[in-house]
């Protein structure tokens, strides 16, 4: 995925998660980082996930795929 110019984080896709990775899955979020993830999913540039409760950087998502914040 790309980065947004203003972001400081990526979302990436991933086929592996960190021993040291918090999995939260998309039906724990609350809307607002639902609607983060369902957009970045949907091709949407992120943007800094850092206003968002509930995610952290190194945080993995579990979606449609697993999705890690960097």
């Amino acid at each position: 995925m790309a980065r947004a110019a203003d972001a400081k984080y990526d979302v990436d896709r991933t086929d592996t998660v960190p021993e040291t990775a918090r999995v939260r899955h998309f039906d724990e979020l609350d809307d607002s980082a639902q609607e983060y993830l369902f957009n970045v999913a949907q091709g949407a540039s992120p943007r800094d996930p850092s206003n968002l409760s509930g995610l952290n950087e190194g945080d993995v998502v579990v979606f449609t795929e697993y999705y890690r914040i960097q």
